[in-house]
């Protein structure tokens, strides 16, 4: 009996041995999880900040705010015009008529291709939003294909001058600056 009862008390304290070992080996790996997942929570703020800076970097390079001469900005547009970057056109526009003291702002549309009633809307509350600031906007790069457009649209462009490419809206404009400093 005793000798069933050493044999026990021996698998006992080898079991326990056992159990020591695997705890120690589950909080290790426990330790490794909290570890990794650590590491993955870094790497996924760090491509957080990477894409946030990125993002930044691509609305200022949709929205380039061009200074011209004293009082006249250009803002060169390519490529589609969503709702969101037409709200990112109106803002920097403002504040680039704002910061620089703006009197004329151009909106070259050149290298807009579609040119939709949201695209339209856009521009036009762009120019009025302008005109409030005391700022007075000139339209240029305007195709064939976007004046259709704008005239099956019926969108009104009055009190927004037009030219048809940048160099004679640049040309107008200063020609403007010129007349009301004389």
């Amino acid at each position: 009996m005793s000798d069933n009862l050493a044999t026990l008390q021996a698998r006992i304290a080898e079991l326990e041995a056992e159990v020591a070992a695997l705890r120690s080996e589950r909080e290790q790996l426990k330790q490794q999880i909290v570890e990794q997942l650590q590491r993955e929570e870094d790497a996924a703020r760090q491509r957080e900040e990477i894409i946030a800076r990125q993002q930044a970097v691509l609305a200022e390079l949709s929205t380039p705010l061009v200074p011209i001469a004293d009082g006249v900005i250009a803002m060169p547009l390519v490529g589609a015009i969503d709702s969101g970057r037409a709200q990112l056109i109106m803002e920097t526009l403002l504040q680039g008529i704002s910061d620089l003291q703006a009197e004329t702002a151009i909106l070259d549309i050149t290298g807009v291709r579609v040119v939709d009633t949201q695209v339209a809307d856009a521009l036009l509350r762009a120019a009025q939003a302008a005109k409030l600031l005391g700022a007075r906007v000139i339209l240029t790069g305007i195709s064939a294909e976007v004046a259709q457009a704008l005239v099956h649209l019926g969108a009104d462009l009055s009190g927004i001058v037009t030219r048809s490419d940048l160099q004679s809206g640049i040309a107008y404009a200063i020609e403007r600056a010129a007349e009301e400093r004389a």
